[in-house]
């Protein structure tokens, strides 16, 4: 494999994304295009991985009874990162 395939290679991986939110949507707005979602600073090396920190996230915030925030995690995404929908238009 060539040195900048493999680097390409790297780069790749799965990106835990939280919808916008603002005074309309306090809870996310999960309509938006997913180029104005937010990134969570982490990329994860498969989608499983990705979503078990999501799904991890939702149950501590269940365990703590925060149902308005749970409501805003249960409309979060697990998205390749090089998912074309990111790309700002």
């Amino acid at each position: 494999m060539k040195p900048m395939h493999m680097a390409a290679t790297l780069l790749l991986g799965w990106l835990l994304i939280l919808p916008p939110t603002n005074k309309e949507f306090p809870r996310g707005n999960a309509d938006a295009p997913l180029n104005q979602w937010t990134k969570r600073p982490t990329t994860y090396r498969t989608r499983e991985e990705c979503e078990h920190v999501l799904d991890r996230q939702q149950r501590l915030t269940n365990a703590r009874n925060r149902q308005v925030v749970l409501q805003f995690y249960k409309k979060a995404q697990c998205v390749p990162s090089d998912d074309p929908r990111l790309k700002r238009n």
